[in-house]
């Protein structure tokens, strides 16, 4: 079975942007956004790598990271969510642990996901009907997500989150931890099999959730928001309410043992 075309779109802008922030790193000057985020000239050249591929397709819209929200996406059926650079802080820092995002929701349904990790030479790509793929210098094949050995508890490595990351751990005392900072990342290594669940209980923005939801199901895994709900896209705010990944069967329990513990959405 071949991608489809939407999702072969996806793959080519992501592996654009992907391509155009490694040119870059190491040799970028940056500024801090207002919300205190760093970016760069390398989010800026990938989010325009990433746009220049989807412009065959005029009547989509696109909700990115790196441009002002229009306001008309919400009467689009069909929704682009880029993040050029999730991790934009690990690339500037030399690290391989970034992320270009690109996925497409279809009245608020995730039809078509790509992560790619240009610093590992791969992309990952999602579909709900078509499964999990990746890509990488030997071609495109279906992808065999590794069984995890242990119980690992993924996080943010953030300082900003690590109230919230204690609360969590505290939750699930039998679960090892290990930190990264890209939300794609982190589901490339539960693909892996060196974690088998992501929490975090902060509100968090679509481009940072869509693509690797979206793989993750595509590959058998279940993504939820803090509560066990299900994840819309394309609504107002753009903001999702925290998120629970897994590879568990007792993904629900775990949902429940966190809020009975009092693991709440914070601020």
């Amino acid at each position: 079975m071949a991608l489809s075309a939407d999702l072969a779109l996806a793959l080519a802008a992501a592996q654009a942007g992907g391509a155009a922030a490694l040119a870059l790193q190491g040799h970028v000057a940056t500024r801090t956004k207002a919300d205190g985020s760093p970016v760069s000239a390398a989010d800026l050249a990938a989010d325009a790598a990433i746009r220049a591929v989807l412009t065959g397709s005029p009547d989509d819209a696109i909700l990115s990271e790196e441009i002002d929200d229009d306001p008309s996406r919400l009467e689009a059926r069909r929704l682009w969510i880029i993040d050029p650079i999730d991790g934009t802080r690990d690339y500037l820092n030399g690290s391989g642990e970034w992320a270009v995002q690109v996925a497409l929701a279809v009245d608020g349904v995730l039809v078509a996901s790509v992560v790619s990790i240009p610093r590992e030479g791969l992309s990952i790509a999602g579909s709900p009907d078509g499964g999990a793929w990746i890509a990488d210098a030997s071609g495109t094949r279906r992808l065999e997500p590794v069984a995890a050995a242990e119980q690992v508890l993924i996080t943010s490595k953030s300082s900003r989150n690590r109230e919230q990351v204690d609360r969590v751990r505290s939750a699930l005392p039998e679960f090892g931890w290990m930190p990264a900072t890209s939300v794609g990342v982190k589901v490339w290594r539960m693909l892996q099999g060196r974690a088998d669940l992501f929490v975090h209980a902060r509100a968090i923005h679509e481009w940072d959730v869509a693509a690797p939801a979206g793989i993750l199901a595509a590959a058998g895994g279940i993504a939820t928001d803090l509560r066990g709900g299900t994840l819309a896209y394309n609504t107002p705010t753009a903001l999702c309410p925290g998120l629970v990944f897994s590879r568990r069967s007792d993904h629900a329990e775990l949902v429940a043992r966190m809020e009975a513990a009092g693991v709440e959405l914070m601020v």
